[in-house]
């Protein structure tokens, strides 16, 4: 049986299961017990992420994150690895993906050696030290992580879009590779450290933790551990203002490519928070999610084979990013790859979803969120996302019925009043045939 099921079972609600404590340093930390296995998962975040880096060094998010668990004030990198790899631990803290206000902090262990797991998690993110060597091997990572990824279609066409569309300094804005580079190759230990001191702290820390544990005992123990960090940083979080559409084309030539990417984005509102959220997302889903049975999928891939594949989807977290539609074709589709596209985006607006296509979206929808609570790292993210985003614990009990709630009109409208073809900003890149 499942932690979900077990859940169920109980007939108790996760806003009931779920026990939470603020420390005094704002820290907010949240556990629920969970006795199926003998496992704890952790999910959280602090915000770090690339939004608060200044707009030439957004690298400071993302190095500072991935650098904290390379040596602390007691243990070198290795002795860290061996603590955690000796028992099957993990422990991670990552920045980006998509979201720039969020750094996210995972972790995992046997239940027995939690206690083992907690005390390096709260000496990486109170004692890191930011070692000079270790930075210099991610520095040459990067460097050639930046180098193999502009020999990519996909990624050539997406960062041309988001330069078009988002000014310079603003947090979507990707500048060019040989600017990302030297930024990599001169960013210094120092600039690490002050990062990190202006930016982590107890008080946008959000840990969740789930699985086979004492709650009480659990949290006792997070408090003496965290108690006394450091109060750091406001949790406001700042927003760039709204951003006009783009519309227009661009080629981005890339010669001897087999296959060649488009993207199709416009700026949008769209925020998690947004009570027209699950709308959209369900609105979109018939329209593009899947390759093979969405709108998108079947017309552009299936019926006229102008594609290998297809998708559709906002970029929605504290921030509104762009609406994309990606696909990769042959040189000698594009056009009409695209025109497919644009036609079938247009008719979506004007007829809306079907009553079957938004019984299927929202059954596959709700039938996906209980899967992702299969498993106390689901559980746990799932609450570490419903927090960090201001909707609560509760928000886990209400999610089926909020999207079962969703009607025709309401996906039609928010999804039509933030999709419009007519700003569609459309970069392609691969090798085509230009004068």
């Amino acid at each position: 049986m499942t932690p979900a099921s077990r859940l169920s079972r109980r007939k108790v609600s996760f806003d009931e299961s779920v026990r939470h404590r603020m420390l005094g340093n704002g820290a907010r930390l949240f556990v629920l017990e969970n006795r199926f296995n003998p496992t704890v998962a952790i999910s959280g975040s602090l915000n770090a992420g690339s939004l608060f880096a200044p707009p030439d060094r957004r690298l400071l998010a993302s190095l500072t994150a991935g650098e904290l668990a390379k040596g602390t004030a007691r243990r070198t990198k290795l002795e860290i690895a061996e603590e955690l790899e000796s028992r099957g631990a993990s422990l991670s803290f990552s920045a980006g993906g998509g979201d720039p206000v969020g750094v996210d902090v995972g972790a995992a262990s046997l239940s027995r050696d939690l206690e083992v797991l907690l005390d390096v998690l709260a000496e990486v993110l109170l004692s890191p030290v930011f070692p000079e060597e270790e930075l210099e091997k991610e520095r040459m990572r990067l460097v050639g992580v930046l180098r193999e990824q502009q020999d990519q279609t996909s990624v050539r066409a997406f960062e041309a879009a988001s330069r078009r569309i988002y000014p310079p300094g603003h947090p979507y804005h990707r500048r060019r590779v040989e600017e990302r580079i030297a930024a990599v190759e001169s960013v210094s230990r120092d600039e690490l450290v002050r990062f990190y001191e202006d930016r982590y702290g107890a008080e946008t820390l959000l840990l969740v933790l789930v699985g086979d544990m004492d709650s009480e005992k659990i949290l006792d123990g997070l408090e003496r551990r965290l108690g006394s960090w450091k109060r750091g940083p406001s949790p406001e979080i700042p927003r760039p203002g709204p951003v006009p559409p783009a519309p227009g084309s661009e080629t981005v030539p890339m010669p001897d490519k087999a296959s060649a990417d488009v993207v199709l984005a416009q700026p949008a509102d769209l925020v998690r928070q947004d009570p027209e959220y699950i709308a959209c997302i369900l609105a979109n889903s018939a329209l593009g999610q899947s390759s093979l049975t969405s709108r998108l999928g079947v017309r552009v891939r299936d019926t006229e084979g102008l594609t290998y594949g297809i998708h559709s989807g906002f970029s929605a977290t504290y921030l509104a990013g762009p609406f994309t539609v990606s696909l990769t074709v042959k040189p000698e589709s594009r056009d009409a790859a695209v025109a497919a596209t644009l036609e079938e985006v247009v008719r979506f607006r004007r007829e809306g979803m079907t009553a079957k296509e938004l019984a299927d979206e929202q059954s596959s929808h709700v039938g996906r969120f209980k899967v992702d609570l299969a498993s106390n790292g689901g559980i746990a993210h799932a609450i570490d996302a419903a927090v960090y985003y201001g909707l609560g614990v509760s928000y886990l009990d209400e999610y089926p019925s909020l999207v079962g709630a969703v009607t025709r009109e309401q996906a039609d409208v928010a999804f039509a009043k933030r999709v419009d073809p007519d700003r569609f900003t459309i970069v392609s890149a691969g090798s085509f045939d230009i004068p």
